[in-house]
């Protein structure tokens, strides 16, 4: 399982819920930052160069990469040799020019130069190409794949465009549907559990929050790989809702444990239910005097056993609120104030 994400297709992250979510459940976010970027930060957002310089966000480099990876232009060529470039042969061209898309090319060996010389691609400058939209999704797609599976970089590819997540498919019909399903169910998931604000969260709170509670992460991180594993094997379609619908379910009510245990503070609990008996005097003067060691010595041991009662609440109540999903707890109280 990894701990790691590199979002695509976009330089940026979106400014909206989804990217609070991916940086609140993955260790680190990678994003596809080209070199040029990185020498002329101006060329980004105000929000993404603070993320990227408080280490929310990690840069990555394309052209860094992909010369670790042999086949890495023949593969993608082939693909739309076989694909693209046939099924556009045996069908009448449209009258009107396809859609195309921008996209960085740096350092990405000859595919810029091969879907130049396809007529899939026009470009514009020293690094940036209009490609045929259909070519340039699947192209994002393949680098993404390609960069995740790097071992330096060892991240699941995510998006929050569905028409990409679509496209992350291995070439097993069966393996296919695994990943897409698991993608999916991931989605649902940390929608119902991780509820964000649609506005850009607050980056100062969002590290101080995963500096005191990122140890509850991977903990809970493995609870739902886990379970939209389990998920994507399922053949039936209406198992799969049924099956996520009841993890949401028991996930929810956990939570909901989770949130009684921290509501109170139990040390000014413990102190408020001894205050009482030590104010009165431990109630002796109600009492006979020649039976009022006796009923001190009572009183103290009395008083004994309640803090030690109580202190056992609050012990309890810490082992639950350091439960897997103690984390979303907490992200809901401190941070997402839903």
């Amino acid at each position: 399982m990894r701990n790691n994400a590199l979002y695509f297709p976009y330089i940026e992250l979106p400014r909206d819920a989804w990217a609070t979510r991916a940086l609140l459940y993955w260790d680190k976010l990678s994003s596809i930052v080209p070199l040029d970027h990185m020498h002329r930060p101006d060329q980004m957002s105000e929000l993404m160069r603070r993320l990227l310089g408080e280490g929310l966000v990690e840069a990555l480099s394309p052209g860094q990469f992909v010369h670790g990876i042999p086949k890495f232009d023949e593969c993608f060529i082939d693909l739309v040799e076989q694909r693209v470039l046939r099924l556009r042969n045996s069908v009448q061209r449209a009258a009107a020019p396809a859609p195309t898309t921008l996209v960085h090319a740096e350092k990405l060996g000859r595919v810029p130069e091969f879907l130049v010389e396809a007529g899939l691609a026009r470009q514009v400058n020293w690094a940036w190409y209009e490609v045929d939209s259909v070519v340039a999704n699947q192209f994002m797609s393949y680098l993404a794949m390609c960069l995740g599976a790097i071992p330096e970089v060892d991240a699941v590819p995510v998006t929050d465009k569905a028409i990409f997540a679509s496209l992350l498919r291995p070439r097993s019909r069966q393996m296919a549907s695994h990943v897409l399903h698991k993608h999916k169910t991931r989605e649902v998931v940390l929608r119902s559990l991780l509820p964000a604000p649609a506005e850009p969260v607050d980056i100062d709170q969002l590290l101080l929050f995963k500096r005191r509670h990122g140890h509850l992460l991977p903990p809970l991180r493995t609870k739902v790989e886990a379970h939209c594993t389990r998920v994507a094997a399922l053949p039936d379609a209406e198992d799969r809702i049924e099956a996520n619908e009841a993890f949401i379910q028991n996930c929810q009510q956990q939570i909901a444990e989770i949130e009684a245990a921290m509501r109170p503070s139990f040390g000014k609990v413990v102190l408020g239910t001894l205050a009482p008996l030590f104010g009165a005097g431990l109630s002796l003067h109600s009492t006979d005097p020649g039976n009022q060691a006796a009923y001190a010595g009572a009183a103290l041991s009395l008083s004994g056993a309640a803090y030690q009662a109580i202190a056992s609440i609050h012990g309890s109540r810490a082992v639950v609120a350091n439960r897997p999903l103690a984390y979303v707890a907490h992200a809901r109280r401190a941070l997402l104030r839903t």
